[in-house]
């Protein structure tokens, strides 16, 4: 079975932007002064009818109107950027380094730090700033994770991670994420080739500062788990969403059963998934399964949100295999309240989507965007603590990041 490259396109719905060829960003606006008040990084990505993209960055102050790309940074590839302090870090996509920039008066280069030795040829999805001096990024193809400074722009160490080499699948790791100075990575085993997503979800525990492995929860009720969002008590929640419903589409392609995607917790003070404790997300919503995996507004805010598929939108003589789905206005946001018996409900105000990029949990709030076509998109503010959607934007292309900088 061949398979389209076209899920690359959502990158697995991580926030993947694009790197310039010769390696180096375009500096743009370093003539800009500082403003006074709060101040964003806004990501996009435009992707033509042939899969290329151009990625852009740009400063925001003020989370209305629109936004054109003309004062962005433009760059072509897919790549990946953390934001810590005032500083903006653009992971490169045609070579493995991370470029540091300050954001004071523009984008100003100060610092690189390359990851070649580990022989790998970009730098991949999953990354996350613990504190001012200690990073983790995730290196699927090399299996191993390197803590590195985002202060001094130094490798610090590795831990190995070859225990999660799995024959006949290549793993995959996105969303990753910190919480009480341990570092939460999510693993996916898919084969691309014979179009096949393994029923595990996966999280393994990391501490940075130890430099070790210090659990891995493990789960085969549901697959392919993502981004882990804890509440008030330090229960730590994660939804299998099957590799964006790929495990679902790939088995019914090929005559198989398959399970709906669920929601897995971890007790606090332990490292694997509670037995007793588990629900399919149907069970939650009347029939509809997610598409996307959990996000949040603040990972200790006890509240996730998901897009969920309405079949009754998706025409029957779609290729899901080849990720046309994907493509058509048939899904909704939903808010779901964590706790010990978990509640699902409809955003209000939010409206069909295709779908995007992953969005973005911003000063308690939660940031996503929807689209007709990925030409234009408007970004919605999501209120956790009310359930509402309200238009804050327009900006051309797919919405793929909004960060804070000081």
């Amino acid at each position: 079975m061949k398979l389209s490259r076209k899920f690359w396109a959502m990158g697995a719905l991580a926030l993947a932007l694009t790197a310039c060829s010769d390696d180096k960003p375009d500096e743009g606006g370093t003539d800009t002064p500082t403003p006074e008040g709060k101040r964003y990084v806004l990501g996009s990505v435009s992707i033509d009818a042939d899969g290329n993209r151009v990625s852009y960055a740009q400063i925001v102050t003020k989370l209305e109107g629109h936004f054109s790309n003309a004062k962005g940074i433009e760059v072509n590839g897919n790549a990946v950027f953390l934001a810590h302090g005032s500083n903006f870090f653009y992971g490169l996509a045609e070579s493995p380094v991370w470029v540091r920039y300050s954001t004071e008066n523009g984008f100003k280069e100060t610092g690189r730090l390359s990851f070649l030795n580990y022989g790998i040829s970009y730098m991949d999805f999953a990354n996350v700033i613990v504190d001012d001096d200690t990073a983790v990024s995730v290196l699927t193809q090399a299996y191993v994770a390197v803590i590195w400074s985002p202060k001094e722009m130094v490798i610090k160490g590795t831990v190995d991670l070859s225990f999660l080499r799995k024959e006949g699948y290549s793993l995959e790791s996105f969303t990753t994420t910190t919480h009480d100075g341990l570092v939460y990575i999510p693993g996916k085993w898919v084969n691309w080739t014979t179009a096949q997503i393994e029923q595990t979800v996966s999280i393994i525990i990391l501490d940075p500062k130890a430099m070790k492995v210090v659990g891995v929860a493990e789960d085969h009720r549901c697959g392919a788990g993502g981004r882990v969002t804890f509440d008030s008590k330090g229960y730590a929640y994660v939804m299998g969403d099957g590799r964006n419903q790929s495990m679902q589409v790939f088995a019914a392609a090929a005559g198989k059963p398959s399970v709906p995607n669920c929601l897995l917790r971890i007790a606090p003070g332990t490292t694997d998934f509670e037995e007793n404790w588990f629900y399919e997300i149907p069970s939650l919503t009347g029939g509809l399964d997610s598409m996307t995996e959990l996000e949040h507004a603040s990972i200790t805010g006890g509240v996730g949100f998901t897009l969920m598929t309405y079949e009754d939108r998706i025409p029957t003589n779609l290729d899901r295999v080849n990720f046309e789905h994907w493509s058509v206005p048939a899904y909704k946001m939903w808010r779901i309240t964590l706790g010990d018996t978990p509640k699902a409900e409809e955003v209000q105000g939010a409206n069909y989507s295709v779908v995007g990029f992953s969005g973005s949990g911003v000063d308690g709030k939660f940031y996503t965007s929807e689209s007709a076509d990925g030409a234009k998109s408007t970004v919605f503010e999501l209120d956790p603590a009310t359930n509402t959607a309200v238009q804050k934007f327009t900006m051309d292309g797919y919405f793929s990041g909004l960060m804070p900088i000081d």
